[in-house]
Order: C-alpha cells, then sequence, then structure tokens
C-alpha cells in the first residue's frame, strides 16, 4: 500500500471513529423558565387589522433540564396575569385589562401546560392545554427549533370556545369607536393569534 493509500485509509478510520463517537454523545438540554416569552395578536376592523403584544407577569414551571428537547417541553407549564397585558399602548392596556381580562372568572387568570408532542428536536405540535375563564381546550400549536435551540410555537384560538361571550360584547362596546374602520362598521374578531418563543441549551459529553 502506498504511503498516500495508507494516509488516507487511516484518515478514513478516524473520521468514522469520530461520527460515531459524536453519535453516541449524550446531551443535556437546559431552559431558563425566564426566557419563555407569550406573544398575542388580535384584529380589529373588518380589513381584520392586526394588534399585537404580550404579558409582563408570567410564570413557568416543570423541568429545567431533559436529553432531549422535547421531553423539556414536554413537562413544561405556564401561569399568566393577564392584568399584565403589554400592546405597547398604555390606554389600551388599560381598556383590555379591565373589559376584558378582568371579566375572567377568576380574574385574568390564565394556565397553560404541555400535555403531549408529536415530532421531533426540529418540528412538530405541542398539545397545549389552555385554560381560562373557567373553560379548557387543549391547543395544537406547531413548532419548529432551529439549529441554535431556538424555539417557536404558534396557534390560533377562539374567544368562544372559552366561553367569552360577555368578554367579549363588553370589550367591543369600550372598544367600538376605536375598532370602527372607514367603512363605518365597528368590528372586533373573535379569533387570536398565540406564539411562543424561547431559547435553550445544549450540552454534550
Amino acid at each position: 500500500m502506498s504511503l498516500n493509500a495508507r494516509t488516507l485509509a487511516v484518515a478514513s478510520v478516524l473520521a468514522a471513529a469520530f461520527a460515531a463517537a459524536s453519535a453516541d454523545a449524550a446531551c443535556t438540554y437546559s431552559v431558563d423558565p425566564r426566557g419563555i416569552k407569550v406573544e398575542w395578536t388580535a384584529f380589529k376592523f373588518t380589513q381584520k387589522q392586526a394588534v399585537t403584544g404580550s404579558f409582563n407577569t408570567t410564570k413557568v414551571s416543570g423541568p429545567t433540564q431533559a436529553t432531549t428537547l422535547v421531553e423539556l417541553v414536554k413537562g413544561l407549564s405556564m401561569e399568566i396575569d393577564g392584568a399584565s397585558i403589554e400592546s405597547g399602548n398604555p390606554a389600551r392596556n388599560a381598556t383590555i385589562s379591565e373589559f376584558f381580562f378582568q371579566k375572567f372568572a377568576p380574574p385574568s387568570r390564565i394556565t397553560g401546560k404541555t400535555v403531549d408532542v408529536e415530532g421531533d428536536d426540529a418540528k412538530g405540535t405541542l398539545e397545549i392545554e389552555i385554560t381560562l375563564n373557567g373553560a379548557s381546550r387543549v391547543v395544537p400549536f406547531s413548532y419548529t427549533i432551529s439549529k441554535d435551540h431556538q424555539v417557536q410555537a404558534t396557534a390560533t384560538i377562539d374567544m368562544m370556545d372559552f366561553a367569552l361571550q360577555k368578554a367579549y360584547d363588553t370589550l367591543h362596546m369600550a372598544c367600538e369607536e376605536q375598532h370602527t374602520g372607514d367603512d363605518k362598521v365597528s368590528k372586533t374578531w373573535t379569533e387570536v393569534g398565540l406564539k411562543l418563543t424561547g431559547t435553550f441549551a445544549a450540552s454534550c459529553a
């Protein structure tokens, strides 16, 4: 065997060994609960103009470490104070808090917990049980996980699925003028978009 052939053979063996070691590497995934954010998108006007925001007060509980991102996410739950709504407009924040979230029973309390995960460490679906105003629904969130472990999950809910007709009517009346478009129609949509974001760390031996 020539020197070049022998060198190539050794390099191939080393590469294969390295690949096998990498495949067998054990990883631990961790998350800082303070880094998980909940964002919402509501809609007004007939043409469905988006109004976006988030919440200033959230509490995440569950495991902080797991051997896969799927296992880590599956154990997480969250409690949200709806009164801490943040839309970038103080007057709007106060209106939505008073005429919508404080009409919940119990007032302003929202909880969510992951009950199932279908997918892998790249993409899939999170089944999250959302409870508010005394009603619980399992909502499917489509998620993606980037190579640097940034997670984004999105879903759409309807207020009426959570028995929120009274809260909706109160909010719509309070915002009737602000939600009247050029067509002279006041419209508050019952559809709400939700987005969860967070960044995870990975340590592989």
